[in-house]
């Protein structure tokens, strides 16, 4: 895309789709893929909340990164105005899943098994001497 970008790029609409495929479509997605299995030990809890918003969460930010990558540079370079109609679309979906993932990990600081926890309900303690 960078390519494309450096030769065909007029309004900034395929610079601004390489960095949202960067951005959001790697980088939001390796946090939204590993941070629910690995946030949860880092605060003590023994497992996320559930996995179904950790693939709903998913399903949306990937359905909206795509949405947004294929029609930002159709609406900003001029060459399709449905386009425009895509762009708020993609946004709210995205927004979505930032939310959903928010949520789950919440309700899994909130409603977690503590990884601490004896089988009888007391909690270990960790001694650092």
């Amino acid at each position: 895309m960078g390519i494309w970008a450096a030769f065909a790029d007029k309004h900034g609409g395929i610079w601004g789709t390489s960095r949202h495929a960067l951005t959001v479509g790697f980088a939001a997605t390796m946090v939204f893929a590993i941070g629910p299995r690995i946030l949860p030990h880092f605060a003590g809890v023994y497992s996320i909340f559930s996995k179904r918003p950790m693939f709903v969460s998913l399903l949306l930010l990937q359905t909206g990164c795509t949405l947004r990558v294929c029609s930002e540079p159709l609406a900003y370079e001029g060459i399709a105005s449905f386009a425009w109609k895509t762009l708020p679309v993609s946004g709210i979906l995205e927004l979505g899943g930032v939310l959903v993932f928010a949520v789950n990990i919440a309700l899994t600081m909130l409603a977690g098994k503590s990884a601490f926890a004896h089988a009888d309900g007391s909690r270990q303690t960790i001694s650092t001497a």
